[in-house]
C-alpha cells in the first residue's frame, strides 16, 4: 500500500466554541499525509463562521442538530479514507495525525487505531494526566469495563467501516463516541498504538463537565450494549456499569455539594433525584455519611466533629 496517497480527513464539529476553533484547525497538520479539514458549524451564534473562513477548510453550516449529527455530516462530506473527529475545544498534537495514520496503514486488518491524550486547562496549560494501560487484545471487553478512549481525537478510523455502521447514533450526544467504539469493537479489529496524539481541554463549558448528563447518557449506552446474562461478557459489563455509576455519581455528588454551599436548592434537589434514579448505591452511600455526621454532631464535643467529617468523606 502506498500510504503517501491516503488522505486524512479531520472533522471538527463546532457549536459556539469559536474561541477555541482556530487552535483546533491549526493543529490539524501532518508532515507525511495530505489532510482535509471539515468544519461543521452546528447552528453556532458566536464567531465560529468568521473563524473557520480564515482557513482553507470545507465549512458546512447547519441548524443545531447536536454533536452526533454534526459528526455524521462531516463524515458524509469527507473525502479521506482515514477520519479523525476533533472537538472544536480540543487540539491535535504535532505528529499526532502521522502516528495514527501510520498505525492504521501498518495494521490493514484494523478499522480503528487509538493512542493517548494529555489534559489541558482552559488556557491550554498542561494538566497532570493519568496513564492508560495498553490493550493488546479483547478491546470490546475492555470497552465494556471502561472507556479508555477519553476523547474522540485519540482515535483514527477507516472511513468505510464507519459508513457501514452509519456513524454516530443519535440520542446520547455526550456518549455517542463511546457507543461507536463499542459497536465497532464488536465486529472489527482495533489497534492501541499508545502514542500521545491529542490534547483534551477541560473547561466549564465542556459537555464532559455535566456529570448528570454524562451519567445518564453513558448508562444509556451501556444498556444498549448489555450482553445476555449467560454471555461470558456479562460480568464484565456489570463491573463496567458499577464503574460508571461510581465515576460520574461521585462527580455528581461534588456538584450537589457545591450547590448546597451556594444555597442553590433547586439544582441540588434535581441532581440528587438524578443520582437516586441512576446511581442509588452512591446516593445511599452519601446519605449514610450524612447520618453519621448528624449523630456525631449530637454525641460528640464540637472539637471532634471535624475529625468525624474527614472520616466520613474518605
Amino acid at each position: 500500500m502506498d500510504t503517501a496517497r491516503e488522505v486524512v480527513t479531520v472533522v471538527i464539529p463546532c457549536y459556539n466554541q469559536g474561541r477555541f476553533l482556530a487552535e483546533a484547525i491549526a493543529s490539524a497538520r501532518s508532515d507525511h499525509y495530505p489532510v482535509e479539514v471539515v468544519v461543521v458549524d452546528d447552528g453556532s451564534t458566536d464567531d465560529t463562521a468568521a473563524v473557520a473562513r480564515q482557513f482553507p477548510v470545507l465549512y458546512i453550516k447547519q441548524p443545531n442538530r447536536g454533536l452526533a449529527a454534526a459528526r455524521n455530516r462531516g463524515l458524509d462530506e469527507s473525502a479521506g479514507s482515514f477520519v479523525i473527529f476533533l472537538d472544536a475545544d480540543d487540539r491535535l498534537l504535532p505528529g499526532g495525525i502521522d502516528a495514527g495514520a501510520r498505525s492504521l496503514a501498518a495494521h490493514p486488518e484494523c478499522a480503528m487505531a487509538y493512542g493517548r491524550c494529555v489534559m489541558i486547562g482552559p488556557d491550554g496549560a498542561t494538566w497532570p494526566t493519568p496513564g492508560i494501560p495498553t490493550v493488546r487484545t479483547g478491546h470490546h471487553a475492555a470497552l465494556l469495563h471502561t472507556n479508555m478512549i477519553w476523547m474522540p481525537a485519540m482515535a483514527i478510523f477507516r472511513r468505510r467501516p464507519l459508513i457501514r455502521l452509519q456513524g454516530f447514533a443519535s440520542g446520547f450526544d455526550a456518549a455517542a463516541d463511546y457507543d461507536l467504539y463499542l459497536r465497532l469493537s464488536r465486529v472489527e479489529s482495533i489497534h492501541d498504538h499508545g502514542v500521545t496524539v491529542a490534547a483534551y481541554r477541560r473547561h466549564d463549558g465542556s459537555m464532559s463537565g455535566n456529570a448528570a448528563r454524562m451519567l445518564e447518557e453513558t448508562l444509556a449506552v451501556m444498556q444498549r450494549h448489555r450482553p445476555d446474562p449467560n454471555d461470558e461478557l456479562f460480568a464484565t459489563w456489570q463491573d463496567g456499569w458499577s464503574n460508571w455509576q461510581d465515576f460520574y455519581g461521585t462527580q455528581l455528588v461534588e456538584e450537589i455539594r457545591a450547590h448546597l454551599r451556594a444555597r442553590a436548592l433547586e439544582p441540588a434537589i434535581a441532581k440528587a433525584a438524578t443520582l437516586w434514579r441512576l446511581a442509588p448505591r452512591i446516593f445511599s452511600r452519601e446519605l449514610r455519611k450524612k447520618w453519621r455526621l448528624l449523630y456525631a454532631g449530637r454525641a460528640m464535643p464540637a472539637a471532634e466533629i471535624s475529625s468525624a467529617s474527614r472520616r466520613a468523606e474518605s
